[in-house]
């Protein structure tokens, strides 16, 4: 095998295909990067045999030919090298490279053959514009379970049916729910993706011209956005059935200025962190009121709003308010309330492309 290329267009390649290298593995060549050169140029990879990144990557080469490098060991070493090409020569079982006066041997790993994983079975392309489905990737995500003993949550639930797309993601004490309304009717499908697969779906949208296909089996997701192509598989089970905990009426609504209720949060939660990490709620007569205290000392805020329903007190922690509130753009919502027990329930003013649930905290 003998290629070469810039430097700087494989760093970028090997930086984006590692990030699905695995945190823990048994099998040692899954902790490595499989490196082929073809006619067509240089393909790289890296699988957990959950999630795949693969690239293509223009280059002159003069020998074809296959290799598996340590994934982190190498990024380090193509970090370090100067701008300019780069040319490698495959020799047994070690790479060497040379950069200019730079002369380095790397030593690959052994395999018999790299897993690579390949979508089968019947496809079905979803095609969306880049923007809306990046911010519905970043406005939902957030509220997956990073608690893999209730693996399910890890994922994020998209719903398509009739002409609306919905990602829905909860870890039990927040939930998320983004919706966009395609100009035409589109397959019904539910399909359940790893949370960390979709944040990285929401990074390749960036780099999309226009819109994002994806391309859906019934076991696996793929994404091709220019030399960058995703693939992983789909969690197995059923989702929660998420409307059922969605309140059909309120009996307190209240309509909240974004910026001011996320500051008086924030000043709230400084004191809080140091206790139970509780603040404190009370809606009445037009005038919203957040306390905290703790052995730092107390905190209380107010603010009018608009009421309407009964009054009501009511605990939360912060981290929870916060994390939905730095993902709204809208100047004002609606918080709507049944009991201090139940959960709030965040709306946008107009429309329906979001919905919020945070689970209160017991305080006595």
């Amino acid at each position: 095998m003998n290629f070469l290329l810039d430097v700087n267009e494989l760093q970028n390649g090997v930086f984006s295909v590692i990030k699905a290298l695995p945190v823990r593995s048994a099998m040692p060549v899954l902790d490595g990067i499989l490196i082929e050169a073809k006619k067509e140029g240089i393909h790289l990879a890296c699988s957990d045999l959950m999630f795949q990144k693969e690239c293509t990557l223009d280059a002159a080469v003069n020998e074809e030919g296959a290799c598996v490098v340590k994934g982190k060991f190498f990024a380090e070493v193509l970090r370090k090298l100067p701008s300019g090409s780069v040319e490698f020569t495959l020799e047994g079982q070690v790479l060497n490279l040379r950069c200019g006066r730079i002369r380095q041997r790397v030593q690959c790993i052994e395999y018999d053959e790299f897993p690579l994983m390949k979508a089968k079975g019947e496809q079905y392309d979803l095609v969306i514009k880049k923007e809306p489905f990046k911010n519905m990737i970043d406005h939902t995500v957030f509220a997956v379970s990073q608690d893999d003993s209730r693996p399910i949550l890890t994922g994020v639930l998209l719903e398509a049916a009739n002409d609306v797309l919905s990602l829905v993601a909860t870890d039990s004490f927040q939930f998320a729910m983004t919706s966009y309304r395609f100009d035409r009717e589109i397959e019904k499908r539910f399909t359940i993706v790893q949370g960390k697969v979709l944040s990285e779906i929401g990074k390749m949208a960036e780099e999309a011209e226009e819109n994002v296909t994806v391309t859906l089996t019934p076991t696996h997701i793929t994404v091709q956005v220019g030399v960058s192509r995703l693939t992983a598989r789909l969690l197995d089970g059923n989702y929660i059935d998420y409307k059922r905990i969605i309140p059909k009426e309120c009996k307190t609504r209240v309509l909240a200025d974004v910026s001011l209720l996320t500051e008086m949060i924030e000043r709230a939660q400084l004191i809080s962190r140091e206790g139970n990490n509780s603040i404190r709620f009370n809606f009445e007569d037009n005038t919203m009121q957040i306390r905290a205290e703790s052995y730092l000392g107390r905190v209380e805020d107010e603010a009018e709003v608009q009421i309407v329903g009964d009054p009501i007190e009511i605990a939360f922690n912060p981290k929870y308010f916060i994390n939905v509130l730095k993902n709204i753009t809208d100047e004002k919502v609606y918080l709507e309330f049944n009991s201090a027990i139940s959960p709030c329930v965040i709306r946008p003013v107009q429309g329906d492309s979001y919905l919020y649930l945070i689970v209160p905290m017991r305080v006595y």
